[in-house]
């Protein structure tokens, strides 16, 4: 709504707080620009004269509808504030996405005046959001894509999903990933789901139900989504539909199995040690099969056969991966002759090297049923191949049927005829064509793929093998040849080579041993570098990196994931030949042999670099995910990193210096969060400076920082603080005024001090608690006996857990009064302790120690309950909760307040979360997203201790607050100290400018009260008004002075 001047724009006090946080314009009603700010014209790259006197149409893109803008102007007449998202132009023709506020200022008597515009660059936002959106449309538009919270509800699913299971989106949204899979309740599956919320990848093949209750096969990958504090936040499963593959691999399994059940098999290594035999060819020789394995074959023939030249050639034959088969007279336990029709089979590796020899054999001894046996399999194998008999010389005597339909010719049109007929003039005319015929003739075995072609000129794929028939004294006489039509088959082989030959065409592909050694690039990948393959050929992938990120821990652990056998995908920076850094979207994909082992990794990449804003928006997020926002230093993640490392080192020492900046509070307090801000940047910069390439320093709280080292001396480390304390203490000067800090150092050593990064900076810690309680300024080293204060801790928790469940914990609830009516809005709960040996403990003693353990989720979930319950019984006065950042990082704790409200009654309206700035700062996309989702629950939010912070305020515009709760130690200096009320009535400024209620804490004396009343604050709560109560005492309050409440309370202002 429109501001009267008197009441906003005349307090120059809040002018200054506006303009310090925010760009801001002001126009006349005719549209025209009378004043801006220096923040806006350094936005805009104007000078003050330039823009005078024009309208806001000088900014804009000639795409923004004309009409639209005097629309606008139209209604900021009337006096109606507005908020819009559009494309400006600055002076120098850069574009500009700006997010403006306009506010309508009105004179005494209502008529508006002037405008002002408040402004905010949008920019990087709008371009993250549109690269976003098209990287997740190319995934969805080729792969099955689903998408899971992490306890496995589904949230979305693409097309591809939903055609491979046969479900409608409506029918599965909300519902657990259960629905797909036949045995929801195994141990296995349940184990599944709790490591992908711990952010463990999973990856393979998945047989799953579909709608239809049949089976469907994926190939998949489950993918957590983490949040820039590293924290699984959802999960994400790319799938590919393989149920036809599956179903031949299932055809190929069943047909081994029959013929394992139907033959004497037994599997050999290369120099003829039995691995193994099935029950078949035991049961023929009657021997055990703990009494032949780890035996030679030998054992089975006459001696002076096994000790022959031919029985040697036989082994080597086979070791070269030729075939042998025919009749062999064997030898069982007892010394009886066994007869065997069998063929001996080198089996090969993925790289064709022969590593095993499986024997299938029939016992054939009696004569009768060698003939029979012969009869039975060859009527088989004529029912169910292609056969083919040739004369030694490859004429043609006998085909069958299959053949011949194969073929397309008839029998009269091939008998007398030469093989010949079949292949390629080419091929009949090559000496290995001759050869072929020779070796067949000699009696060897062949078997393969081959391209036959049919009588009209087609081509035939079949499966071969060509036999030679020997009579009784071992000479051939006629070759069989058995076959399989694959023409089918070969068809989707060369479609497959077509794929990947234009992949080989439009991306750079490169080829990498398990150590990451390079084995083949292709032309793309090569002019991509700026190589030549004879100069990168044999080296390691690390040449194409930075030298700091090849010697990172990160890195050795991206190849070590690869050789287990794990994909990788994402956007890289490589370096080329001539060291120009180069962007690729790259894939990482192990290659496994037929065992399932990985064996080399093939890298598909797209050179990226073009895109300059993609790539510099990705090494800023890489950079932001472990550097802290305001000063640039790295947070707790990179510092937590940095220790494991440091720590798993050949040395293995370590010191932590634990700093607490003394004297910053009153600083950011009298001269605002924007001098806070430069003086923790200052201190953060003198203190990167002064460290060695081997140290780091982290911001880890507001002014909170961590400096870790590799070890050193005692007196070094006492050298080392007092330079540290030096610098730190230094005056900063700011607008002619020298301010200081000062600095309290707590330190810790490893191994002594502890041996992992928790328990180094748990005793710096306490370290630190030990210098702040001798005077602060000082420094302080861990001693055994500060572990009084863990155990103290540690007692603490354990009191805390036994008396969450003993009941001891209660509720008192202090009212909030609107600040003229002087009536109960609402009233927040406030938690108290018990303790049986104790007494009352203060909650200042126990809450952060509960946000420390844990403890704070069931306890919250407990007074969230509690005081839920009892406000049903206020007949619409609402009750505001307190939320703690751990209970807020809970991924179900939008459900809880769900369930909270469905099973106690409460009106969501009733209820209100108070939740703190340090909730926003973590993480703000999950913090908006969350509070979005609140509201639509339908509860109020509001920010507690507002002006507390670090960060920038606005965020105001982007959170939906509904209140904002002015911290006590602002309103606890308004009757003394004459810098509060300006901070006090900027704050109430910001609150009426976006429409939000403001509450101040901590009210004591009348004084207070009255500059809280004439300063038009919404409501005010603290001792002066009521102290907290129980809830008998408030309902009694609320029955004997009904007039006191305010049924129904408002919560978010009209704007």
């Amino acid at each position: 709504m429109p501001q009267p001047v008197a009441d906003y724009l005349n307090l120059s006090t809040e002018v200054r707080a506006l303009n310090q946080l925010f760009a801001t314009v002001k126009y006349d009603v005719d549209g025209k620009i009378t004043a801006a700010n220096p923040h806006f014209l350094r936005m805009m790259g104007y000078d003050l004269a330039d823009i005078l006197g024009n309208a806001d149409t000088m900014f804009l893109s000639k795409a923004v509808e004309r009409g639209r803008q005097k629309d606008l102007w139209e209604r900021l007449r009337t006096g109606e504030s507005r908020e819009m998202i559009s494309l400006w132009i600055a002076k120098l023709g850069a574009e500009m996405w700006l997010q403006s506020r306009y506010v309508p200022i009105q004179s005494e008597d209502g008529v508006v005046i002037e405008i002002l515009q408040i402004v905010t660059d949008v920019t990087q936002e709008k371009a993250r959001e549109a690269d976003e959106r098209g990287q997740i449309a190319a995934i969805n538009a080729n792969q099955a894509v689903i998408h899971f919270s992490l306890d496995g509800l589904v949230l979305d699913a693409n097309t591809q999903f939903l055609d491979a299971t046969g479900y409608a989106l409506h029918e599965i949204i909300g519902c657990h990933h259960s629905i797909f899979v036949h045995d929801p309740d195994a141990v296995e599956y349940r184990e599944f789901w709790r490591s992908l919320a711990r952010g463990e990848h999973k990856s393979g093949e998945y047989r799953r139900r579909r709608r239809d209750g049949e089976d469907v096969w994926l190939q998949a990958v489950y993918s957590p989504i983490f949040d820039p504090a590293g924290r699984p936040m959802k999960i994400v499963k790319y799938a590919s539909d393989v149920t036809a593959q599956k179903l031949r691999q299932a055809d190929y399994e069943w047909q081994i199995n029959a013929i394992h059940k139907s033959n004497s098999v037994i599997t050999f290594d290369m120099h003829g040690t039995i691995l193994d035999a099935n029950e078949q060819f035991l049961e023929a020789v009657g021997y055990a099969l703990e009494e032949v394995q780890g035996r030679h074959h030998k054992m089975f023939v006459e001696r002076s056969h096994a000790h022959g030249t031919q029985y040697a050639t036989f082994w080597s034959d086979l070791r070269k991966g030729r075939h042998r088969s025919g009749m062999f007279k064997r030898y069982g336990k007892d010394g009886t002759e066994i007869w065997l029709q069998a063929t001996y089979n080198p089996i090969f590796d993925a790289n064709g090297k022969p590593v095993k020899v499986v024997k299938y054999a029939s016992v054939v001894t009696d004569e009768r049923i060698v003939q029979a046996e012969h009869e039975g399999q060859i009527a088989a194998i004529h029912n169910a191949q292609c056969v083919v008999s040739f004369e030694l010389d490859g004429t043609i005597i006998e085909a069958n049927e299959n053949f011949l339909t194969a073929t397309g010719y008839k029998f009269v049109d091939v008998r007398g005829k030469h093989h010949r007929m079949f292949v390629e003039q080419e091929e009949a005319d090559s000496a290995e064509y001759a050869s072929f015929w020779n070796d067949l003739a000699n009696g060897h075995f062949r078997a393969g793929e081959y391209k036959r072609i049919g009588k009209n000129g087609h081509e035939v794929w079949l499966q071969a093998t060509y036999n030679p028939i020997k009579d009784p004294s071992g000479r051939p006489f006629k070759v069989v040849k058995y076959a399989t039509d694959v023409t089918e088959a070969k068809l989707r082989q060369a479609d497959y080579q077509g794929q990947i030959e234009a992949i080989h065409k439009s991306q750079g592909v490169a080829v990498f041993d398990l150590d990451g050694t390079v084995m083949d690039l292709n032309p793309n990948f090569l002019h991509m570098l700026g190589y030549e393959l004879d100069e990168i050929r044999g080296r390691h992938h690390s040449v194409l990196i930075a030298r700091d990120e090849a010697a990172s821990a990160d890195y050795v652990g991206f190849w070590d994931t690869l050789r287990s056998g794990s994909y990788h995908s994402g956007m890289y920076k490589r370096v080329g030949k001539d060291g120009r850094e180069i962007w690729i979207q790259a894939s990482y994909n192990p290659i496994f042999d037929l065992n399932g082992k990985p064996t080399k990794v093939i890298k598909y990449a797209t050179d990226v670099s073009s895109n300059v804003e993609l790539a510099a928006a990705f090494d800023d997020a890489r950079r932001q995910a472990q550097h802290d926002s305001a000063t640039s230093l790295p947070n707790r993640v990179k510092l937590s990193s940095f220790m494991e490392n440091c720590l798993a080192g050949p040395a293995g020492s370590m010191v932590v210096f634990y700093l607490d900046l003394d004297r910053f509070k009153p600083i950011n307090d009298t001269y605002g969060h924007h001098v806070g801000d430069r003086v923790l940047g200052e201190v953060a910069d003198r203190m990167r400076r002064a460290l060695r390439d081997d140290q780091i320093v982290a911001r880890v709280g507001g002014d909170e920082f961590v400096i870790a080292a590799p070890g050193m001396p005692t007196e070094a480390i006492e050298r080392f603080c007092m330079h540290i304390h030096d610098i730190v203490t230094a005056p900063i000067r700011h607008e002619g005024v020298e301010l200081s800090v000062g600095v309290s150092i707590g330190v810790a050593m490893s191994p002594s001090d502890g041996i992992t990064p928790d328990e180094l900076l748990r005793a710096a810690d306490a370290a630190l608690y030990r210098s702040k309680e001798n005077g602060r300024g000082q420094f302080s080293f861990f001693s055994t006996d500060m572990n009084c204060k863990i155990a103290v801790q540690r007692q603490m928790t354990e009191g805390m857990r036994n008396s969450l469940a003993a009941g001891e914990f209660y509720l008192e609830y202090q009212p909030r009064f609107d600040t003229r009516a002087r009536r109960i809005r609402s009233v927040e709960a406030l938690v108290r302790w018990a303790h049986p040996e104790r007494g009352r403990i203060n909650p200042a003693e126990f809450i952060s120690l509960a946000e420390q353990n844990g403890l704070i989720v069931p306890l919250g979930d407990w007074i969230m309950r509690t005081a839920c319950e009892t406000a049903t019984h206020w007949n619409g006065i609402g009750v505001s909760v307190n939320v703690s950042p751990v209970q807020f990082r809970d991924a179900d704790f939008v459900q809880k307040v769900r369930d909270c409200l469905e099973e106690t009654g409460l009106e969501p309206s009733l209820l209100e979360l108070e939740v703190t700035e340090g909730i926003l700062l973590e993480d703000a996309d999950r913090a908006i997203s969350l509070l979005k989702e609140l509201k639509e629950v339908g509860v109020t939010l509001a920010m507690d201790d507002f002006g507390t912070g670090y960060s920038s305020l606005s965020y105001l515009r982007n959170f939906p607050f509904d209140v904002i709760k002015i911290d006590r130690s602002f309103v606890s200096d308004l009757d003394r100290k004459e810098s509060a009320r300006p901070i006090v009535q900027a704050i109430l400024g910001l609150g009426r400018a976006l429409g939000i209620s403001v509450t101040a804490e901590g009210v004591e004396t009348n004084e207070q009260l009255a500059i809280l009343t004439a300063d038009h604050c919404n409501e005010v709560q603290g001792f002066l008004l009521a102290r907290p109560l129980r809830a008998e005492q408030v309902a009694e309050l609320l029955q004997e002075m009904p007039e006191l409440a305010v049924r129904n309370r408002p919560t978010r202002l009209a704007s």
